[in-house]
C-alpha cells in the first residue's frame, strides 16, 4: 500500500510539474519518489542501486555536455542563421527548420536544440513579418520526433 501511495503522489507531482509549497521540478519529484521508496522500505538500497542503468545515464550526460559546448561555441546560432537565410521562402524555411532540428535532436539533447534555435528563429520570423507559431511548433514537434528517432536521442 505504501508503494502505491508513493507512486500515485509522485505521478501526480510529475503530471503537475511541481509540488505546491516545494521548489521542485519533475526530475526532483521523481527523485523524491525514488528516495521515499527506499526510506519507507518498499525497496532496498541495493535494489535501487541496481535499478540504475549507469551506461544510459553516462550517455545522456555526455550528450548534454556536447550539446552545451555546441551552444557555447555558437554552433546552434550559426546553423539557425543559415536556415533563416531562407526566410523569404516560407515553405522552404519551415522544412529546413524542421529537418535541421530533427537531425540535431537525434544526435544531441533536443531541449538545447530548441533553446538555442528559438531566439534566432523568432527574430528572423519577426523581421520577415511571418507568423512565428507554425515555425515554432514545427521546431518543437520535429525536435521531439528527431530525439526519439535513434537510440542515442534524448528521450
Amino acid at each position: 500500500m505504501t508503494a502505491l501511495v508513493i507512486f500515485i503522489l509522485s505521478y501526480i507531482g510529475i503530471a503537475l510539474g511541481k509540488v505546491p509549497g516545494l521548489v521542485m521540478d519533475r526530475t526532483g519529484i521523481a527523485l523524491l519518489g525514488a528516495i521515499a521508496m527506499v526510506v519507507f522500505g518498499v525497496i532496498t538500497p541495493e535494489s535501487a542501486f541496481h535499478a540504475i542503468d549507469l551506461p544510459t545515464i553516462l550517455l545522456l550526460y555526455s550528450l548534454m555536455i556536447i550539446s552545451a559546448q555546441f551552444r557555447l561555441g555558437g554552433f546552434y546560432t550559426w546553423a539557425a542563421k543559415k536556415i533563416t537565410s531562407q526566410a523569404a521562402r516560407p515553405k522552404i524555411f519551415l522544412l529546413l527548420t524542421m529537418f535541421v532540428s530533427a537531425v540535431l535532436s537525434a544526435l544531441l539533447a533536443n531541449d538545447i536544440v530548441c533553446f538555442a534555435f528559438t531566439p534566432v528563429l523568432a527574430v528572423a520570423l519577426l523581421d520577415a513579418r511571418l507568423n512565428p507559431l507554425p515555425y515554432l511548433l514545427g521546431l518543437a514537434i520535429s525536435s521531439n520526433i528527431g530525439s526519439s528517432a535513434t537510440i542515442i536521442g534524448n528521450p
